[in-house]
């Protein structure tokens, strides 16, 4: 059978403009609902949203019978945390993936700190989800390595892009063509946000991009002169909210996987990934959802 996913890409708008309104937990379960008819396997909210952890977000991921990605300020030893904490289809979580890279305005206004723990990569049975929260993902370099060697065949990068977010998928595009692994990337509708100094007003332009799964989508991207990986964009949402879903062939990309490394690198996938383990570098843990 070939390994699929279905995700739903939730560009959620904060009530009022606050991520920590509490009603952003009512309107994250019914945007979670609308979701829901369409069949996902995985459902994923933006960084911050609904910001507030809930039983209530749980217990829709049991009656969806998928997994919730939902943005959530998470205290752990008196610390609080930015993670994107994902609620599995059994109503329980089951990961909690932090944010490393802390910005001084999230710092500033809701305290928190960079986080402690590995990264680690989330087995759902048809795949193995790597998940880096904003700026983690595009403005770095490591969390795509440590997830990808810790065997992640597909990354989501829930954001909050108040700015950079025509850059946002330009960089995903390149992590999208580092690891030739599909890249889901999931902001906040478009609102204002008032800091001390500035005035912004971003957000939307959640997208997945994803390289040809087939021989023949991949001849035809060549043959086209290959100038760019634009043609890898396979959706690109407006700035209001929405919900949107895309179907992955997770089989098919890790098939061409193999023939890019080799066209690429000059070496087997499994080969790579050996060495780079052996020379030091991090590997994500894999957790396999209960």
């Amino acid at each position: 059978m070939a390994r699929r996913l279905r995700v739903a890409l939730v560009q959620a708008r904060p009530v009022a403009g606050d991520f920590t309104d509490p009603r952003n937990v009512d309107r994250a379960l019914e945007l979670a609902e609308e979701a829901c008819r369409r069949e996902p396997d995985i459902i994923v909210f933006p960084e911050y949203f609904p910001f507030r952890d809930s039983e209530r977000l749980a217990a829709k991921a049991a009656d969806c019978g998928a997994f919730i990605v939902a943005g959530v300020a998470y205290g752990e030893g008196g610390v609080l945390y930015n993670t994107a904490t994902v609620y599995g289809p059994g109503g329980d979580v089951v990961l909690r993936q932090g944010k490393r890279c802390i910005g001084r305005l999230e710092a500033r206004l809701w305290g928190f700190r960079p986080w402690p723990h590995p990264y680690k990569v989330l087995d759902v049975g048809v795949a193995r989800v790597g998940i880096a929260v904003c700026a983690d993902f595009w403005s770095a370099p490591e969390a795509a390595m440590e997830l990808f060697l810790g065997g992640a065949e597909i990354f989501i990068n829930p954001s909050y892009m108040f700015s950079l977010a025509k850059h946002w998928l330009e960089a995903n595009k390149a992590r999208s063509l580092e690891f030739y692994a599909p890249v889901v990337g999931v902001d906040t509708a478009a609102f204002e946000l008032r800091s001390k100094r500035y005035v912004f007003a971003g957000g939307g332009l959640s997208h997945v991009v994803a390289p040809p799964a087939s021989p023949e989508e991949a001849e035809r991207w060549w043959a086209s002169g290959a100038e760019s990986v634009d043609q890898w964009v396979r959706l690109v949402m407006g700035t209001d909210e929405a919900v949107e879903v895309y179907e992955l062939d997770l089989e098919g990309i890790g098939r061409m996987r193999r023939d890019w490394w080799l066209r690429m690198r000059g070496v087997a996938l499994e080969e790579w990934v050996r060495t780079r383990r052996e020379r030091g570098y991090p590997a994500a843990e894999v957790v396999r959802a209960r």
